[in-house]
């Protein structure tokens, strides 16, 4: 069931939120600007009318903005909450509240509950709030970024003692009486397979990784003849996962780097401090007009594809969020192959024809300058925004969070423009004032 926003009546001895904040903050700027109703209307149709009530609507899709405008997780939004006022505004509340509606948890039903279709109609809606600026635009860039999973850098050892790991607490789970656990015995193998390449240490590291792999899959076997016709297709595909992962070799394809999340990817982006990257690449286009530059557009892709072909999904994702497509889009060398997609022209850099006048080469040079411009947005958005790595589970994860970094970076550069909009008005205030010959005549003989 539902719940209500609680009602905006004064108490006696409470005092009101909006009798003590400044009117001018951004965060009370960007809660006037937001239509809190269309996610009502959109979000309602997915509570039941029987039940307990929930928490309401807006507390919810405030505090999913909250956590990644200020950096912030489930549990730490929870203290950043309770000390802000702002916050509390935000999300809808009346009085300050010293205790947190809910318990952290909640957040990841609400998410489940909306899931990744909801999530883009946020990210939509922090869009159209800009709708005068990317009109405005006639050509946008795009680029890709990785986004790390929440995992430990992979190594075979580890991966096999997880196995081992998850193949006993699923046999004590199901009373399945095992000949050995290998608990003490997997966990010193493990530590021999530390510095591994040291040459003295190389011969019993070797030896340790085959042992640990002989045992894994002597648990997996051991497992599969115990289990009866039910168990077996209840874990049919973790042990498929599990004798994957144990059996995988180095240059075998669409290798699993982690087993809570088998969708991450090795990926090698050319950078000098990482060579490789474990998690999912990421796509994004925004706006290139002068000024804050605008997300248009963010999806994050559980395979690796080629960087090229990343363009036609955003441009989907456009089109589906209502959208009015760009004449042309800008992306570097990697975007090599369609010169153009659903009508847009993708402008790549490359020399200069022979028959371009100076200014058409002073004009090319300037627009593929520009597209520089959407490194430093990857760089805040990963700093800033929680792009930098993905903490929620399932295959859904990867694209919520870039959705919702995407989301709060809109917002932020919609709290920038509001707050220049109060000071521009301030002195413009200030300007008529003393242009007034009245008021300069008062302010002279002293009675201002």
């Amino acid at each position: 069931m539902l719940g209500k926003n609680p009602e905006k009546k004064p108490e006696l001895f409470r005092p009101m939120l909006v009798d003590f904040i400044d009117h001018e903050h951004e965060l009370v700027l960007l809660s006037e600007k937001i239509d809190w109703n269309y996610f009502e209307k959109e979000f309602s149709p997915l509570y039941s009318k029987v039940g307990n009530p929930s928490h309401p609507i807006r507390f919810m899709v405030g505090c999913l903005l909250l956590k990644h405008l200020y950096n912030l997780g489930d549990e730490t939004l929870e203290k950043a909450w309770i000390m802000n006022p702002y916050m509390q505004h935000f999300c809808g509340r009346v009085f300050f509240e010293h205790e947190f509606p809910c318990d952290p948890s909640n957040f990841v039903h609400f998410r489940k509950r909306i899931g990744e279709k909801g999530i883009e109609k946020i990210f939509a809606y922090s869009v159209r709030m800009h709708d005068a600026k990317t009109n405005t635009s006639n050509f946008v860039l795009s680029d890709t970024t990785v986004q790390e999973n929440n995992t430990s850098f992979p190594t075979d050892a580890k991966l096999c003692k997880k196995v081992i790991d998850y193949c006993n607490k699923i046999a004590g789970n199901e009373g399945i009486k095992q000949r050995q656990r290998y608990t003490k015995v997997s966990k010193q193998m493990v530590r021999n397979t530390y510095n591994g390449k040291h040459p003295k240490r190389a011969k019993a590291a070797r030896k340790s990784q085959r042992q640990l792999k002989t045992i894994a899959m002597r648990l997996i076997r051991e497992l599969q003849r115990n289990f009866n016709a039910e168990q077996q297709e209840f874990y049919k595909d973790l042990m498929t996962l599990y004798t994957k992962v144990v059996t995988q070799k180095r240059n075998d394809a669409d290798k699993i780097y982690s087993i809570h999340k088998p969708f991450t990817r090795c990926i090698a982006k050319g950078k000098a401090h990482s060579q490789y990257e474990f998690g999912n690449k990421v796509g994004l286009i925004t706006t290139a007009n002068k000024g804050k530059k605008i997300i248009l557009g963010i999806k994050a892709f559980l395979q690796t594809p080629y960087d090229g072909h990343t363009i036609e999904p955003l441009l989907e994702q456009m089109e589906t969020g209502g959208q009015k497509l760009p004449k042309e889009l800008v992306y570097d060398r990697g975007g090599r192959g369609k010169s153009e997609i659903k009508g847009v022209k993708i402008s790549i850099p490359s020399t200069p024809r022979k028959k371009d006048t100076a200014y058409q080469k002073q004009t090319k040079r300037k627009k593929f300058r520009t597209r520089a411009a959407i490194e430093p947005i990857i760089g805040h958005l990963k700093t800033d925004f929680r792009l930098a790595k993905n903490y929620f589970m399932g295959e859904t994860g990867p694209q919520i969070n870039a959705l919702l970094a995407a989301t709060a970076w809109n917002m932020k550069k919609m709290m920038e423009l509001l707050k220049q909009k109060i000071i521009f008005l301030f002195y413009k205030i200030q300007i008529m004032l003393f242009s007034n010959p009245v008021f300069k005549n008062k302010l002279n003989s002293g009675f201002c």
